[in-house]
């Protein structure tokens, strides 16, 4: 490491950390005191809303060549991945999710072999097939007794981890056109219809007055430090460090993940997490290394 890039490491492992806290943040909050939805429609609003604050005179968009994937890139980055992280989180261990979140990058060859007919090779076909095992090991429990999570929230999470794959693949263009942060507002923007249709319901019946400091400290963490901050931090930090290498900080997600969920809600880290872990990252290794 650099010791003039060790500010930019030192973001990454803020990112990590933000992160990692983000699974049990929501658990605090969903469904307890807020609906999933309901609460991805409140992130989404102020996020978009601070965005075109931040970014207010960016540079033009070229609309006939590109409006219909910032469109897509909303859908599947804001849309379906954020309302099925979220109630899938609501729905299973933050343990659970935080190590099926590390299949992303995996995700993303997966789309781009999809989208951009990337060469498949027979290593990275390997390296799915191992991640994929852990993540199975993690969904199927063979008894009622196991109380790790719940399978229908670990599908959500996964699904979660593929359409934000599919959004990195398709954003991948507009980030060599325009500034990430002019990106960000229309994505934000473009996504407010998709998840209102959705999360309206519960995004109504949030008993604004009733709800107490730590829901608001919890729904301001999530939008500001996990929404804006992250992104941020994650732009800065690319310009000095390859893409690779951000990438490669998911895999301590899951580290501040356990040790916040074992104080905030008493999650065991079980043998099953710690196998299902060690084949996530070496399938997920197979995959992204390069050669």
């Amino acid at each position: 490491m650099k010791i003039n890039n060790l500010d930019r490491h030192l973001a990454m492992l803020i990112v990590g950390l933000l992160y990692g806290a983000n699974y049990s943040v929501i658990k605090l909050v969903t469904p307890e005191h807020l609906e999933a939805f309901g609460f991805i429609v409140v992130r989404v609003l102020v996020a978009a809303a601070l965005f075109w604050a931040i970014a207010w005179k960016a540079e033009p968009i070229d609309w006939k060549a590109d409006g219909w994937r910032l469109f897509l890139c909303a859908f599947f980055g804001v849309g379906v991945n954020m309302l099925c992280f979220f109630k899938g989180v609501s729905l299973t261990s933050a343990i659970n999710a935080s190590i099926i979140m590390t299949l992303t990058p995996a995700m993303v060859f997966v789309m781009s072999v999809i989208l951009l007919k990337e060469k498949v090779i027979k290593r990275r076909i390997l390296g799915l097939l191992i991640g994929f095992v852990g993540a199975f090991l993690i969904v199927y429990q063979p008894d009622a007794a196991s109380q790790t999570g719940d399978w229908r929230g670990d599908l959500l999470v996964i699904l979660n981890a593929s359409t934000y794959g599919t959004y990195l693949v398709l954003v991948k263009p507009l980030l060599a056109k325009y500034t990430p942060l002019t990106v960000a507002k229309w994505v934000f923007l473009f996504g407010i219809p998709v998840v209102l249709p959705v999360g309206w319901q519960g995004f109504a019946d949030i008993p604004w007055p009733d709800l107490d400091a730590t829901v608001y400290w919890s729904m301001a963490y999530v939008i500001i430090g996990v929404t804006v901050i992250v992104y941020v931090l994650n732009i800065w930090a690319m310009k000095k460090v390859s893409p690779s290498t951000v990438g490669a900080y998911i895999y301590v997600q899951p580290i501040f993940a356990t040790l916040i969920a074992s104080i905030a809600f008493g999650e065991a880290l079980t043998l099953r997490h710690l196998i299902a872990a060690i084949l996530v990252f070496i399938g997920v290794g197979l995959v992204i290394q390069k050669r």
